[in-house]
């Protein structure tokens, strides 16, 4: 059965288990469960669906969907910038819309297995209730780094970041000291919190970095393994985060 057929189908016989009885149908959010044909094609057999596909349409395309509109600017010039900047979303909507996303997630392929002889929830349920624990922090992560680089201004606090820009931009800036370097820009794995101060490895470079200052509130939530995308500017104290891009849970493949 497509994927698309099969979710048609799912939601037509909760409407059916509704009409005949109102107090038994499952809390499904209907629109949660369609943004499946948005990552996957809508043809795709719904047996194909494979536990690290399943992965990264959670840990990455929708942690990038759920914060989209909570973005931080700081990839524009301050004449570009919007005069209103979007408002982060209440971590507990955000949160909750993630968790009834993982229940419609789990009734779904229960009715799949049941109605295709499948096994979709043992092959699946494992990435399901990882992610249903580390999601949720990879978004309430980016809401705080976000929501703090707008109250601070973004990259444009930091007046060699517009410089580069002006020349072109690059990932990596000189700055200070000829031949080292003075910002990076990448995706980085959280390997060690302590306090405030954070070691991260650039997935790229495998390069590790210390110490990196991060926003008490964001540095709170941090524990090994997420990964996140950030600008960071080298200063005395430490590595400073001059913009940020999306956090994703440990385990997803950028």
């Amino acid at each position: 059965m497509k994927l698309a057929e099969a979710i048609a189908r799912f939601l037509d016989s909760l409407g059916q288990k509704e009409s005949a009885h109102p107090k038994h149908r499952p809390a499904i959010d209907d629109e949660a469960l369609m943004q499946l044909t948005e990552y996957f094609s809508r043809d795709l057999p719904l047996a194909d669906i494979t536990p690290s596909m399943l992965r990264d349409f959670l840990g990455r395309w929708y942690a990038e969907k759920a914060c989209a509109p909570n973005r931080n600017y700081s990839e524009f010039k301050p004449d570009e910038l919007p005069e209103t900047a979007p408002t982060v979303r209440a971590e507990s909507d955000q949160s909750s819309q993630a968790r009834r996303l993982f229940d419609s997630l789990g009734e779904f392929f229960i009715w799949a297995d049941q109605q295709m002889g499948t096994d979709l929830v043992g092959s699946l349920s494992p990435v399901l209730s990882e992610l249903r624990k580390t999601l949720p922090r990879a978004l309430e992560i980016t809401n705080a780094l976000s929501a703090w680089l707008r109250e601070r201004g973004g990259a444009f606090s930091f007046p060699e970041f517009l410089t580069s820009f002006e020349e072109g931009g690059s990932s990596q800036y000189d700055i200070d000291v000829p031949g080292s370097i003075g910002a990076i820009d990448g995706y980085f794995r959280i390997l060690r919190v302590e306090g405030s101060l954070v070691e991260a490895e650039e997935l790229i470079s495998e390069e590790r970095v210390w110490p990196i200052v991060f926003p008490s509130e964001a540095a709170a939530l941090l524990s090994d393994g997420y990964i996140i995308h950030l600008e960071l500017v080298r200063k005395v104290e430490g590595w400073q985060i001059a913009g940020c891009g999306f956090t994703y849970p440990p385990g997803t493949e950028i």
